[in-house]
Parts: structure tokens; sequence; C-alpha cells
């Protein structure tokens, strides 16, 4: 081996050896884990319960359960849950749990689990929320015997109103229109091809489709439950392939296009510029 090569060789090592010394950096403790609040897995939760012992009663628990078709609301009125809001609270199971204590040492009142803010459990399994006090955005939860300490924010999202969980879409997931009577117009599917009454010869066919596409993909900003006077009309019908009938009574304001839902109570409000997008064909060219 030549006096070059050799000194190739050990400039090579020298090289080596210091990218491992940067790499491992001797003498600095390895970051630890944090360890997270639970070991549940998202997939393997089939059924969700949230109370709220602070609200009315009317308001206090809310029950859900998962089928092939995604999750729905089971308690107190079957609806279609909203995806995000689940998808949200599911996210407590893996969050970071900042601090770990065996309650069986301490007394459980001094974090407001005598008298709880609220439950949800998953599956089998409860986390029960205390009360935040001298804490800074962080919450106490207990698991078993065990106290946790949270980050203080899916507290907010289980106190949240009852309809804030169920799907803001003004129609079913996967809906497909068969018949829409408008005020108006009315549009009906025969034979693969859309019929306008009355006849609307100004207007092409995307117009036509955009005006359905509205209603199936349309979600309210908001929804409340309101009362509905028996006997009240439709101002809109719309029939599903499914054979489901859904209607509509209208309400408006300056500031929001609102539509009540007569057979779940459920009031969808828009903003005002929605109106004219669901109740009239856009001139397309």
């Amino acid at each position: 081996m030549t006096k070059r090569n050799l000194l190739n060789l050990i400039l090579l090592v020298f090289i080596s050896v210091l990218i491992m010394f940067v790499i491992y950096e001797p003498g600095k403790d390895k970051a630890i884990t944090p360890p997270l609040l639970t070991k549940l897995k998202t997939d393997d939760i089939q059924n969700i319960k949230i109370s709220r012992y602070q609200l009315p009663s009317e308001q206090r628990d809310i029950s859900f359960s998962k089928t092939e078709n995604g999750w729905v609301m089971s308690k107190p009125s079957p609806f279609t849950a909203n995806t995000f809001r689940i998808d949200s609270i599911l996210k407590l199971l893996s969050t970071v749990s900042l601090s770990q204590n065996n309650l069986e040492k301490l007394d459980p009142a001094t974090f407001g689990l005598t008298r709880p803010q609220a439950t949800i459990t998953f599956n089998n399994t409860a986390i029960i929320f205390g009360h935040n006090k001298s804490l800074k955005h962080h919450r106490y939860v207990k698991i078993g015997s065990t106290l946790h300490m949270i980050k203080d924010t899916f507290y907010y999202q289980l106190t949240a109103k009852t309809e804030s969980y169920i799907d803001h879409k003004l129609l079913p997931a996967k809906s497909k229109i068969q018949k829409l009577k408008l005020p108006g117009l009315k549009l009906e599917q025969e034979d693969g091809e859309w019929k306008v009454t009355p006849k609307a010869d100004s207007f092409s066919a995307d117009s036509i489709n955009q005006l359905i596409n509205e209603w199936q993909l349309s979600q309210a900003y908001d929804l409340n439950k309101v009362k509905i006077q028996p006997g009240t009309k439709p101002d809109i019908t719309i029939h599903l392939k499914n054979n489901k009938v859904i209607r509509f009574k209208i309400k408006t304001d300056k500031e929001n296009f609102n539509l009540l839902n007569i057979d779940s109570g459920l009031r969808y409000i828009l903003s005002a510029d929605r109106k004219n997008k669901l109740l009239n064909l856009s001139d397309i060219e």
C-alpha cells in the first residue's frame, strides 16, 4: 500500500469516527418519549358516550356508535354524526399525559373529581374530567386510579352544544337526488336526463348539474334544534333514489339563509349568498 493510499485510508477512518461522534453525541441523554394518555387505538373504538354534568338534562348525555357507513348519534336522537367532531375527540386517546399520579394517595376533591365536569367513555374506558384551577391551559383527568394532567382543549369540545355533533350536510352522505321541487321550479330525472319545469331552454345541462351538486354537497355553518309547528307545509321537497323524502321550510333574514327540516326539527343556518345557489338555476354559457 502506498503512502498516499494509507493516508487516504486513515483520513476515511477519521471522518467516519467524527460522523459517529456527531450523530450519537456521547454523554448526551437520549430524548424521552412522553407517555400518552391511553394505549387505545382509534380504529378499535366502536362506542362513545359523553356526559356533561354542568349542562341541562336534555343536553347532558350524547352517545355514538360506529357503523359500516360511519359514526351515528344514537342519543339524544338518531342522526349522522359530524365526522370532524368525532375525529377531534378521538385525538384525546393519544394526547400526551403531562403527569401521572396514583389517586389512592390523594384527595380527589382537590382536583374536582368528586363532582366532575364531564366524562367521556370510549368502549369501556372512562376518562373523567376534573377542574383546571391553579393550572394554566391544563386540566386534571382521571382514568381508573390514575390522575393525569393534559392540555385543556378537549373539555371545551366535549361541552359544545349537542347539535354541533350532528352532520352539517343538508342531505345524507352519498345521496342521489331523483326529484327536486323548489319554489317556482321542479327538476326530475327521467331515463338518466333531467326534466325541468317550467321548461328552461336558456339554461344548459351544466347549470342543472351545478344546482343538483349544490344540494348534494352543501352544508350549514351552524345547526339548531327548533320546534316545528304541526301541519307546516314545505317550500322544498327532495326525493332521493333510496325513496327517502326530505322537506324544508325556508326562513330568511338579512344575515342568513335558514332551512328548517320539517321532519327532523333541525334548522340549517347558511350564509345569505347560498340562497340563490340553492334555489335557482345559474345562467351558465
